[in-house]
């Protein structure tokens, strides 16, 4: 017997010495899928960033071309119309014969009333020598007109839509001729370009662009509005003049703090060459790259989870090229220790594969004869403990049947009568034994199916009541059924669910002493309906509670003593099959409630 098992303790050491070399030759296949695949994964990725970052790069400097002409037809499209209306309104023949009568306050008063029309903040009045004749803040009459270049222009193209300063803030000026035929003067309308308007424009755009306007007559750019934050305008005031350069055309970086900005720079038509007023549309780099570091991100998450993939394949296909009859042995092994809902994997149509179909139909065998053993255990402790439960109201039963039979004629009615209805009893618990143990077991077979309909709850628990009134008015009890009109109907089995309300109503109507109530009630609960059973009977221990349902628990051995015992039982069974749980709550001297959901039907 030695012999034998030296021999076999070789062999197990010689199948570790393969097992080690097959370890170590799935290890380098592992290791080389990983490698060739982490290699692969950082060369994608860094082709991408740099591809992407380039393709951003292009498409913001496309956008910002794009947003600078939608910004240049914005500004001076304004001006233009309303140029526009003021020619229109300058022409009427009013305001000439108000410009030739001469008197600066009536012309002052005609273009207030011009100003307020089209909506402008201030207004001028130059004649033909370039001198304020009319100031709507009357503070520049009679003086020569601050923009003497704009009139130049003015004068040149028959109307000019400019920039300027005026009073240290930025306005857009639209300057008309006062014709009569001929030019008699010209009519100058100031706009405001405030904060407001940079934000305005912004918002109308798609992009995360930030506008700022600003004037380089002295040795510092001057930040007139800007939808930038404060801190970085303060930055961008410190830029040096030789940035604004009409000559460049193309974006520009700029790094403000620890931001970085791409920017194209325009300059305005300005009211005043000494006065150059420039507007830059600026995208925040970083902000701009957030959506794609988003998909760069997704992307290295993406390439983690694939080498945690390309792992785990890798040692997958190791496992199926070098070890399959080891897991073929420990599966088989698994199994002859009782793992029974253990199966082996088919992966082909080898020798292997029929192997394992073979262990898989062996073990599912296995598994459904040792299933088929619990229910047989299972039957034959329920038949010997019903076996019991019967055994004592039949030999009572038959004694007091046995003694009429001996005494016949021999008895006084009275006690005939008495040894009757002790046997009338006892074939009462007879008859209620054998009844539940048959609804248990049509409701424990694998094939039980449920009519479901929908049903009015209050209708069913009305009938069930109906049916216990007169029982619970014999013995001094008030039964309630305190259920709404309105409630849903729930879609359940009504014979099983009027044979879980009997249950539970017969059982609180037993243990509730005269005097005492019992109540129905139902209520929705999002999609179930909630109902509970209610006494004021003598409640039950708190240590019987937890077996409560089980038909092995105490309260059912001596509920069976009593003629019942699988009430309860059924109850559960029943609640269960419609897919609800029931709880008990209970206590010695107060009472017992028993609660339970069903589904509500479908709308």
């Amino acid at each position: 017997m030695c012999q034998p098992k030296r021999l076999r303790n070789r062999n197990d050491t010689q199948s570790d010495s393969g097992l080690s070399v097959a370890v170590s030759f799935q290890s380098r296949i592992v290791l080389f899928f990983s490698a060739l695949f982490v290699g692969i994964q950082a060369l994608t990725l860094a082709c991408v960033y740099r591809v992407s970052l380039d393709n951003v790069t292009r498409q913001l400097d496309q956008n910002l071309l794009f947003a600078e002409q939608t910004f240049e037809r914005l500004m001076t499209d304004r001006g233009k119309r309303i140029a526009s209306e003021t020619r229109i309104l300058v022409a009427d023949f009013g305001f000439r014969t108000t410009v030739s009568d001469g008197d600066s306050k009536t012309i002052a008063s005609a273009l207030e009333n011009l100003t307020l029309r089209i909506r402008g903040q201030r207004a001028f009045y130059i004649d033909l020598q370039g001198n304020t004749v009319a100031d709507t803040a009357e503070l520049l009459q009679g003086k020569p007109f601050i923009f003497p270049d704009a009139l130049a222009q003015a004068e040149n193209h028959g109307s000019a839509v400019v920039f300027g300063l005026l009073d240290e803030k930025l306005y857009e000026w639209a300057i008309v001729p006062v014709l009569a035929p001929i030019p008699i003067g010209w009519v100058a309308v100031a706009i405001a370009v405030d904060h407001g308007r940079a934000d305005q424009f912004k918002h109308l755009s798609s992009l995360l662009l930030d506008v700022s306007l600003i004037e380089t007559s002295h040795s510092r750019p001057r930040i007139l509005t800007s939808s930038l934050p404060l801190e970085i305008q303060t930055l961008l005031g410190n830029l040096s003049i030789g940035t604004f350069n009409p000559e460049k055309k193309d974006s520009v970086m700029f790094e403000l703090g620890n931001r970085v900005f791409i920017s194209r720079i325009q300059r305005l038509p300005p009211a005043s060459r000494s006065e150059p007023i420039w507007a830059i549309l600026q995208i925040d780099f970083k902000q701009a790259l957030a959506p794609y570091w988003l998909m760069f991100y997704a992307a290295v998450v993406l390439s983690v989870i694939g080498l945690i993939a390309a792992l785990l394949g890798s040692i997958v296909i190791a496992k199926k090229i070098s070890q399959p009859l080891r897991r073929l042995a420990g599966d088989t092994e698994r199994i002859i220790d009782g793992q029974l809902d253990s199966t082996l994997p088919v992966t082909g149509h080898d020798e292997l594969s029929r192997l394992a179909k073979t262990f898989n139909r062996a073990a599912c065998l296995a598994s459904q004869i040792g299933e088929f053993k619990h229910k047989d255990q299972r039957r034959r402790e329920m038949v010997a403990t019903v076996s019991h439960d019967l055994r004592t109201p039949l030999t009572s039963l038959r004694g007091f049947l046995e003694t009429l039979q001996l005494k016949n004629g021999g008895m006084q009615a009275s006690e005939q009568q008495h040894f009757l209805e002790i046997a009338l009893r006892q074939s009462e618990k007879v008859s209620r034994l054998a009844q539940e143990l048959f609804e248990l077991a049509k409701l424990e077979c694998d094939e039980t199916c449920l009519n479901l309909e929908d049903i009015n709850l209050a209708e069913l628990v009305q009938d069930v009541c109906q049916k216990f009134q007169l029982y619970a008015r014999q013995r001094g009890i008030e039964l309630i059924a305190g259920l709404r009109l309105d409630l849903p109907p729930v879609s359940a089995d009504i014979g099983l669910i009027e044979r879980l309300l009997t249950n539970l109503i017969d059982n609180a109507l037993r243990h509730t002493p005269s005097g005492g109530q019992v109540r129905v009630d139902a209520w929705p609960a999002g999609q179930r309906i909630m109902m509970s059973v209610t006494d004021t009977g003598i409640g039950i221990s708190k240590e019987y509670l937890p077996g409560l349902f089980d038909w092995e628990s105490p309260l059912s051995r001596q509920a069976r003593a009593e003629g019942g015992g699988f009430g309860l039982v059924v109850v559960a069974k029943i609640v269960s099959l419609h897919g609800g749980n029931i709880q008990v709550d209970s206590s010695l001297g107060h009472g017992s409630s028993f609660c339970f959901d069903l589904t509500a039907a479908s709308p």
